[in-house]
């Protein structure tokens, strides 16, 4: 590759010529990967369907968060050594495998559970790792908004994924619901082997980046903890608030989702001028201000407008602060931060709904929409304070 041609790579945003190719490759496979992943949406009336006490469902799914928290943190240390490439193979083949066995587990508690709780496994192991590899595919021309572009293929994936389990499990029942189900993660993951190991860490490097890569950064693990625990409300709470409103739930997601990508491929490419915590701090600010437009609203206009100020402003949180945690690091060092990041992110998505749930059993779906943001607020108030100081350690 001759001088020019790595230098318009650099400039485009790409470490090189392949890197391009990688980068739209592991879109593609991301897409795939989550798509499958989506099919939990339909978990809770494939387990009632077969009879299953409603409070052995809530077992089920809510077991899916211990180990997708703990193995996301034990990727620092495995992707550190075999390369994030490796690591996410491993991932998504154990989430596929474990995805499928529900063919024939889901009917049983015990079965149910271990399937679940090893694809919580899988998913642990890809999560990280699939940033860290994304990532070191960029050079830093362009860095937020390719990484904000690629951040964007799991939200995408969970748009579509839903309602096309939805159609294979009314049309043919769970028959057929997690053999279709699991293809296009094993598409994503054939797709995986087109790409090119990285570089690795030393293992004598591994516990110093640790420590030393996060520091004045804690600040954007607790704001990526907030933001997980806000959007947690979507996936858990959020339709039932539209069903008691009367409205279907696509007013919200369809907005949401479109203003999120809108700002993402639009917007995101100007914002590296500024300061992350203050854009982030905007972010939380706009993700608070939906809840409150759908908590004060009764109508299906108001609730879709509440849900492009929510999209507008989580659109530039995950990416920002993913991006954030990788600054100043080589590739071959990014592991560790992203993992102990993108745990944060997992625990708030994924065990904060359960005391929420109970905010919601005492104020109602409004109140719990207006107590998460306050929670925004109050912690986009902690960065913009954090602004006037030169180093922010909590």
């Amino acid at each position: 590759m001759t001088s020019n041609t790595a230098a318009d790579d650099h400039s485009s945003g790409f470490i090189d010529r392949q890197a391009r190719r990688e980068y739209a490759v592991l879109c593609l496979a991301t897409f795939l990967i989550f798509f499958t992943n989506a099919h939990a949406a339909l978990l809770a009336v494939v387990f009632q369907s077969h009879g299953m006490p409603l409070g052995d469902v809530g077992v089920i799914l809510s077991s899916y968060g211990v180990p997708v928290v703990l193995f996301t943190l034990l990727t620092g240390a495995i992707a550190g050594r075999i390369g994030a490439l490796k690591t996410l193979k491993i991932g998504v083949g154990i989430m596929a495998l474990a995805f499928v066995s529900l063919q024939w587990t889901a009917a049983a508690f015990g079965s149910a559970l271990t399937s679940r709780v090893v694809q919580g496994i899988g998913y642990g192991l890809l999560f990280a790792p699939l940033m860290t590899y994304a990532q070191s595919r960029l050079s830093q021309q362009r860095f937020v908004y390719l990484l904000g572009v690629f951040s964007s293929m799991a939200p995408l994936a969970q748009a579509f994924g839903p309602p096309w389990a939805d159609y294979v499990f009314f049309t043919f029942g769970d028959r057929y619901l997690f053999l279709i189900g699991v293809i296009p993660a094993l598409i994503g993951f054939c797709l995986l082997f087109l790409m090119r190991n990285e570089a690795t860490a030393s293992a004598a490097s591994l516990f110093n980046f640790r420590l030393s890569a996060l520091h004045g950064k804690s600040i954007g693990i607790l704001a990526v903890f907030v933001a997980g625990s806000i959007f947690g409300f979507l996936a858990s709470f959020m339709a039932g608030t539209l069903h008691e409103k009367g409205l279907a739930i696509g007013w919200f997601f369809v907005a949401s989702t479109a203003a999120m990508f809108s700002t993402r491929f639009l917007g995101l490419n100007h914002f590296g001028r500024f300061d992350r915590r203050m854009i982030v701090a905007g972010g939380l600010i706009l993700m608070g201000m939906g809840f409150t437009t759908v908590a004060a609203s009764g109508t299906a206009l108001w609730v879709a407008f509440g849900g492009i100020i929510f999209g507008t402003g989580y659109s530039v949180v995950y990416p920002l602060l993913s991006a954030w945690m990788s600054e100043g690091l080589p590739a071959a060092e990014r592991s560790g931060p992203q993992a102990i990041f993108n745990a944060a992110f997992n625990a708030g998505l994924l065990w904060m709904p359960l005391p929420v749930s109970y905010g919601v059993a005492l104020l109602g779906y409004q109140g719990a929409l207006l107590g998460l943001a306050l929670f925004g607020w109050a912690m986009a108030a902690l960065l913009l304070l954090s602004t006037h100081r030169k180093h922010t350690i909590l």
